[in-house]
């Protein structure tokens, strides 16, 4: 999902189950008219929604809304093993409440913006990464055609107040101030933003860049590969490729990251950073114990998903 094993141990800590159900009873309560009345502020949830939604149906603000609706969005959830890395000898209830509690995590970061944003960022038990696209079929409404679409009239009036707000670039200025505070989880909301946002794919390029160095810096690197993976795709730039290559030499897939030096040297020869990367990477796969291979052109089997870009 979004937090690593490491930070779930540490939000876990000192947070037992009862003072877990307090927070959820009491955050849900005063969160159910909102969502019922606001159709897209589930978005805030992120990929955690699933978890909450069973949650919020029971409240009173929930009463004969579209929250009572039993959309699940099972294709991600077959494709995601949230409950085994978090609690493995939880029962499935149980662990469910501790993601939903994540979740909540999850949204206080994403309220840097009244317009939800509908790209997330996932990591799978099996190490691919997806840009996940939040949607559930619940909160959809036919369109009334002949009255005035409140939704659109609303974010209209946002944009005529505040129209640099709706911008890529102003989202990554905003979110270089979460970044100075060492912020992950609302840099990477201001940064997905910013990816939706940009004017064009130069502007998207460099948002991906930036949220994959952020990620990379708290330890995200799966997902930090994967962005700039998505940058490589808009720009092809050959120092990105050496971001690549020294993201994939963090996660220990040495002869990706010997193949992304070499591309980075193509486009950069004699690039002393680079000639390195490539000696070190070849001296790490020499040192490496040979096993019996059939195949003579071995290739890092763990690699990450790096194909599926977001749009």
């Amino acid at each position: 999902m979004f937090f690593t094993q490491e930070q779930i141990s540490s939000l876990l800590t000192g947070v037992s189950a009862t003072a877990r159900d307090r927070e959820l009873e009491e955050t849900l309560t005063n969160l159910s008219p909102r969502l019922a009345a606001k159709r897209n502020e589930y978005r805030h949830f992120g990929p955690y929604w699933w978890w909450v939604k069973p949650l919020v149906k029971r409240f009173p603000g929930a009463r004969k809304s579209w929250l009572r609706g039993c959309y699940q969005d099972t294709s991600f959830l077959d494709s995601v093993d949230a409950v085994s890395p978090l609690l493995p000898s939880l029962e499935e209830k149980e662990a469910g409440r501790w993601l939903a509690w994540l979740g909540l995590r999850y949204y206080e970061a994403e309220i840097v913006d009244e317009t939800p944003a509908s790209l997330h960022i996932v990591e799978r038990a099996n190490k691919t990464v997806i840009a996940y696209r939040i949607y559930d079929a619940d909160a959809s409404e036919q369109m009334d055609l002949f009255g005035e679409n409140t939704d659109s009239k609303e974010e209209l009036e946002q944009f005529l107040a505040d129209p640099v707000r709706f911008s890529g670039s102003a989202w990554l200025k905003r979110a270089d101030a979460y970044i100075e505070e060492g912020d992950l989880l609302r840099s990477s909301a201001a940064l997905r933003r910013a990816v939706d946002r940009a004017i064009d794919e130069k502007d998207r390029s460099t948002a991906w860049i930036r949220l994959g160095q952020v990620f990379q810096e708290h330890h995200h690197t799966r997902k930090a590969i994967f962005c700039f993976h998505n940058a490589w795709e808009r720009d092809r730039e050959g120092w990105i490729q050496g971001l690549i290559a020294e993201a994939y030499m963090e996660d220990n897939q040495t002869h990706q990251a010997l193949s992304c030096y070499e591309a980075a040297l193509q486009a950069m020869p004699g690039n002393p950073e680079y000639q390195a990367g490539v000696e070190r990477c070849r001296r790490l796969i020499r040192e490496q114990p040979q096993g019996f291979s059939l195949d003579p052109d071995h290739q890092d089997t763990n690699q990450i998903g790096q194909n599926q870009a977001a749009p």
